[in-house]
């Protein structure tokens, strides 16, 4: 018998992907707008050495914040599966095992920035007033570190319970508070990239501390209690989740910093264009990465309510969305590349290193984003090591190396063509890992029976 699909299923289940996506976008999208708005005003009031600090500081920056970001991503799978099996429970332990990790993570990055900021800059080739730019901008940003890790922190928690609003009422704020200040301390006050950088400590931190306030009213985690075997129990079986996502993150930082260095050669003005190219990626790709974080979260609690067939529903849907935005959001970014390369820098230069990595890079954008989408799911089903071995595949066995093989004959044209290279490998290679479990679900995908008494699960 074949099985018919129920149309009020079918939209229930894309009402509850966007339902939990749509506020993190929004909160994302808004973030990344205040990326955009230091960037514009650091290129305006800085100029284009500015830009260039920034775009070096930026896979350094990424090393600390992304890889803490990615393994936090275990204990927001290990929330998603506690709500979706009943076992609530186990919470408290989990909560506060994250808390203890985001205090020593905070700390050892700070170490980490004072300490080594200078060798990372040298090892991509980055010397003279551009690198103390990056390091003024570097060691000011640690100054919130504990603020920064504390919303990641506080919104892992968070998106695994399923309540994206919250995480997105705090991001909004402190999104929106960055950019007030960033104004205030660059363009009015004339304190450079230090001020840039202190708008976005001051912002972390208000926001960390109403963040707080606002969950401890709303899940009470201030009444949590635990027991230090309970919550190193919770916090290592969340840690080994997320460290491949760690992992991943890890080897993309280093590889930046890698394309870093093979783009320096090409002078200050390539410098500052992929950074803007990089913003730009980064605020185009957001809502896909967005979307995985719900697939990942939907599809855990499925596996953990013990239904497979719905986890393996989430990501036929959210492809779908993936398809029809990308295609749509790719055409306007081509269409308006001068106009965006424009709102950054008046240096002519700079524009057209951005419009060419536009034009040769967004044709092929949904190659990305339907990669990032099915890593939600694998994340999800618990093989985090896929996503691992697909980012070492395609940004650091075939991008990282093509940059590197084609700058000679190309220049700068080389390195943007090594980018959608690397996607496409990357995408073949999910592809392949993830066929078998859209196939015959109920066979591949884990899953553990939940308790009858389990109501109210998310989707």
């Amino acid at each position: 018998m074949i099985a018919v699909r129920s149309p009020k299923k079918e939209h229930s289940e894309l009402r509850s992907i966007l339902g939990f996506s749509l506020p993190m976008s929004v909160a994302n999208y808004v973030q990344q707008s205040y990326l955009l708005a230091d960037s514009i005003i650091v290129g305006h009031y800085v100029g284009i050495g500015g830009l260039a600090a920034v775009g070096a500081a930026q896979p350094i920056f990424y090393l600390v914040n992304a890889v803490f970001l990615g393994l936090v991503s275990g204990f927001a799978i290990r929330f998603a599966r506690m709500t979706g099996s009943g076992r609530a429970d186990q919470r408290q332990d989990a909560v506060i095992g994250l808390a203890a990790f985001a205090v020593v993570w905070a700390a050892l990055c700070v170490a980490l920035v004072f300490g080594a900021t200078g060798f990372f800059l040298h090892a991509m080739g980055i010397h003279g007033t551009v690198a103390d730019g990056s390091t003024t901008y570097l060691r000011t940003l640690a100054l919130g570190f504990v603020g920064m890790f504390g919303i990641g922190a506080l919104g892992g928690f968070l998106r695994g319970l399923g309540d994206s609003r919250t995480v997105m009422y705090v991001l909004v704020f402190s999104s929106l508070l960055n950019i007030v200040l960033a104004w205030s301390f660059v363009a009015v006050l004339g304190w450079g990239l230090r001020g840039a950088a202190l708008g976005t400590v001051t912002a972390s931190c208000t926001a960390f501390a109403v963040g707080l306030v606002l969950v401890g009213r709303r899940h009470g985690i201030h009444r949590y209690r635990s027991t230090l075997p309970a919550l190193l129990r919770q916090a290592g079986s969340s840690l080994r989740l997320g460290f491949p996502v760690g992992i991943q993150h890890v080897m993309l930082s280093l590889g930046s910093m890698v394309l870093t260095s093979l783009i320096a050669p090409f002078g200050t003005a390539a410098i500052a264009a992929f950074s803007i190219a990089s913003r730009l990626e980064a605020l185009a790709g957001r809502f896909y990465l967005d979307l995985s974080g719900a697939v990942t979260v939907f599809v855990a609690q499925h596996t953990g309510a013990g239904d497979a067939e719905r986890a393996r529903r989430v990501l036929l849907d959210a492809l779908r969305i993936c398809l029809w935005a990308t295609l749509a959001e790719s055409v306007l970014v081509i269409l308006l590349r001068h106009d965006i390369a424009a709102a950054f820098t008046a240096d002519a230069p700079v524009r057209a290193i951005v419009g060419s990595y536009v034009l040769m890079t967004y044709p092929f954008f949904l190659l990305y984003t339907a990669m990032a989408v099915t890593h939600g799911f694998l994340n999800g089903i618990g093989r985090t090591v896929f996503p691992l071995v697909c980012t070492m595949l395609s940004f650091l066995v075939f991008r990282v190396p093509m940059a590197s093989l084609l700058k000679g004959p190309l220049g700068l044209d080389g390195i943007i063509w090594a980018v959608p290279i690397g996607w496409l490998v990357g995408l073949t290679y999910t592809a392949f890992a993830v066929r078998r479990y859209i196939r015959d679900a109920g066979r591949h995908i884990p899953v553990q029976k939940a308790p009858e008494s389990v109501t109210g699960m998310s989707g």
